[in-house]
């Protein structure tokens, strides 16, 4: 029984986290503790494994070709 109970605890924090900012008829400051809990646990996220652009050296390539070249 209490192995259930820590279940359901646990995909109730995790849906709260998720969308509880998006539930409109949550009162604002539960929402705002949502979206402040999922900005804390994303901040935990080492910077190795965030997304990166892998195309910026070639969106730089490109801006400089696009860019006239001033001759006097």
């Amino acid at each position: 029984m209490n192995k259930n109970l820590i279940w359901l605890f646990v995909i109730a924090v995790i849906v709260f986290v998720t969308f509880g900012d998006s539930l409109e008829f949550i009162p604002e400051p539960i929402q705002n503790g949502s979206l402040e809990s999922r900005k804390f646990i994303f901040g935990l996220w080492p910077d190795w494994l965030k997304p990166q652009n892998i195309n910026q050296r070639t969106e730089e390539a490109v801006e400089n070709l696009e860019v006239p070249i001033k001759t006097e």
